[in-house]
């Protein structure tokens, strides 16, 4: 899923607000949108940090909201 630093007015179903952004290394208050993207290995050029446990849990039980 994607990570992004845009506010948006209305979260949406599965959109996770990243509270620990700069924790998980991230430059900016950010949200996990509930968008799914598939990478090259070759297109990413660097890991900027790893979610909070707490986070991860959420992010994969949106996952499995969004998969129904």
């Amino acid at each position: 899923m994607t990570i992004t630093s845009e506010p948006r007015v209305n979260p949406g179903m599965g959109k996770i607000e990243v509270g620990q952004w700069e924790t998980a290394g991230l430059l900016k208050p950010s949200a996990i949108k509930p968008v799914f993207a598939t990478l090259e290995r070759a297109h990413i050029l660097r890991q900027l940090g790893t979610l909070a446990a707490g986070e991860q849990a959420a992010l994969r039980k949106a996952i499995a909201e969004i998969r129904g």
